[in-house]
């Protein structure tokens, strides 16, 4: 069966520009300086740098972001923090974390009336849909996004949109309007001259090429956008880029260059714990050392595979669990309050069935009294 490379889904940062990269020391220097929403602004843009360089730290941007635009109420640097932290989940394979996150960044878009921040976020919801293999939706996610950029008249942003669109059709299995949509994505980044977001659409051309088993146009376009990733310095697309081109050499029965290029890209990918990309490697490393005979190695690799496959969907599934023992706890509570209301209830009726019955009590008692008196009356005047 043929293997399953990855698309490189276009993530929408809001607010931000690329000049971030250019600005780094500068942004450094500022955050020391400023306060109230430029700062959120700063931290945000901070983020942009360092997710491509080092994700942990651009969740500690993002996360400090997101707690002062909290704390002084600006929304819409909250919404751009909040779609920050939903890509560094995404990126990390931790889909339905990064769907919350999202979500919420999506409502106070909607409520700000923040267009860019709201087109920027469907997107990202539809790369999520997307990995997780619900392709109608995402496509859905991407049109309306698409839409959005260019009610916006941002063509910068079209290029990410019409890109998540190819792969949406990609996914379908309808490979040749993924590659019309691929092609003008590339096609409209390079008459804007801005040939760093032409990476994405140049790793999605090869991999039609490479499953349409031609080999040598899959590498030339892997290897262009490699070449773009580290122009960018963007750590995840050079680590996925090395790999798509280990596995062409792998089909090729180039064994010793697949090897070096999946091992080079594991270097990079466990730096910046980029587990979807490392579930390919270790499934690819275990192809070729079972190739090349060594199957110590080719089980070991398979292994590991599996342990990076299994942390993926326990992440996933530990949610999910918390989500329930959550659920339940509530529903356990509610049902003690429940339970101790009826109690409440049963004891009230106990004590009103006790004044009933005292209150009778003292009524039958009033009434023989009363019925004796009467009685000796009769008596008395009797005689």
């Amino acid at each position: 069966m043929k293997k399953r490379l990855l698309f490189i889904a276009f993530s929408v940062v809001s607010g931000l520009t690329a000049l971030a990269f250019q600005r780094l020391d500068s942004l450094e220097t500022q955050l020391k300086t400023v306060e109230g929403p430029e700062k959120v602004n700063t931290l945000n843009e901070l983020y942009i740098v360092y997710n491509q360089l080092n994700p942990a730290k651009a969740l500690e941007y993002s996360k400090q972001a997101l707690e002062l635009a909290n704390k002084i109420g600006y929304k819409k640097g909250k919404a751009a923090a909040l779609n920050n932290i939903g890509i560094i989940f995404k990126n990390q394979g931790v889909y339905d974390q990064a769907l919350e996150y999202y979500i919420e960044s999506l409502r106070i878009s909607d409520d700000i009336d923040d267009k860019e921040g709201l087109a920027s976020t469907l997107n990202n919801i539809g790369t999520v849909y997307s990995l997780k293999g619900i392709y109608d939706k995402a496509l859905i996610y991407f049109i309306e996004s698409y839409e959005k950029f260019k009610e916006l008249k941002d063509e910068q942003k079209l290029v990410g949109a019409l890109n998540n669109i190819g792969n949406a059709y990609s996914d379908k299995g309808r490979e040749d309007k993924a590659l019309e949509y691929f092609s003008e994505a590339l096609n409209l980044s390079e008459k804007l001259g801005r040939i760093n977001s032409a990476s994405d659409p140049l790793n999605n051309i090869g991999n039609i090429y490479f499953y349409r088993e031609e080999y040598d146009k899959a590498l030339e376009y892997y290897n262009r956008s490699l070449e773009v990733e580290k122009t960018n310095k963007n750590l995840l697309g050079q680590a996925l880029a090395l790999s798509n081109i280990g596995a062409t050499h792998l089909e090729q029965g180039n064994l010793q260059k697949a090897e070096e290029f999946q091992m080079e890209a594991k270097a990079i990918a466990t730096e910046i714990s980029a587990n979807p990309i490392l579930k390919q490697i270790y499934k690819n490393l275990s192809e070729i050392y079972a190739k090349k005979g060594e199957y110590k190695k080719a089980y070991d690799t398979r292994l590991l595979y599996d342990e990076v496959k299994d942390y993926v969907q326990n992440e996933e599934a530990n949610r999910k669990l918390a989500q329930l023992e959550v659920a339940f706890e509530l529903q356990r509570k509610e049902k003690e309050l429940e339970i101790l209301k009826q109690e409440q209830e049963i004891q009230q009726l106990q004590v009103e069935n006790s004044r009933i019955v005292i209150l009778l009590g003292l009524m039958g008692t009033i009434i023989l009294v009363g019925a004796g008196i009467t009685v000796f009356k009769l008596r008395q005047a009797k005689r």
